[in-house]
C-alpha cells in the first residue's frame, strides 16, 4: 500500500508521439550505418535492438543520476513502470562488499 503523501510519477506508456520519435530514430540509425534495406522486416529488428542495447546500457546512469536528485526507489519504480523493489533489486541492491553492482549489457 501506497503512502497517502507519496507522489506519484507518470509511468512509461506508449503514443503516437513515442512512435514518431522511435520510427525517427530508427530512420536515422538506419542512414548513419548506410544500411541500404530500411523497412526490410531484419532491417528494422537488427536497428530496434540496437536501440533497445543502447537504453538498457544508459538507464543505469540515469537511475542513479535520479538518486543524485534524492528521488526514492518508489518514484524511480514508478517512472521504468516496476516496483520499488524491483528498481532497487536490478539497479542498486549492493554486491557482497556493500558497493553497487555493476550493470553490463
Amino acid at each position: 500500500m501506497a503512502a497517502p503523501n507519496r507522489a506519484h510519477h507518470i509511468a512509461p506508456h506508449t503514443d503516437t508521439d513515442s512512435a514518431a520519435v522511435l520510427d525517427e530514430a530508427l530512420t536515422s540509425l538506419g542512414i548513419l550505418r548506410t544500411l541500404e534495406q530500411l523497412g526490410d522486416s531484419g532491417t528494422t529488428l537488427h536497428l530496434l535492438a540496437s536501440l533497445h542495447r543502447q537504453i538498457q546500457h544508459r538507464l543505469p546512469d540515469a537511475v542513479a543520476d535520479a538518486r543524485d536528485q534524492d528521488y526514492t526507489w518508489a518514484e524511480i519504480g514508478d517512472l521504468l513502470g516496476i516496483t520499488r523493489a524491483a528498481a532497487w533489486n536490478h539497479y542498486g541492491r549492493p554486491d557482497r562488499r556493500g558497493k553497487p553492482r555493476p550493470v553490463y549489457d
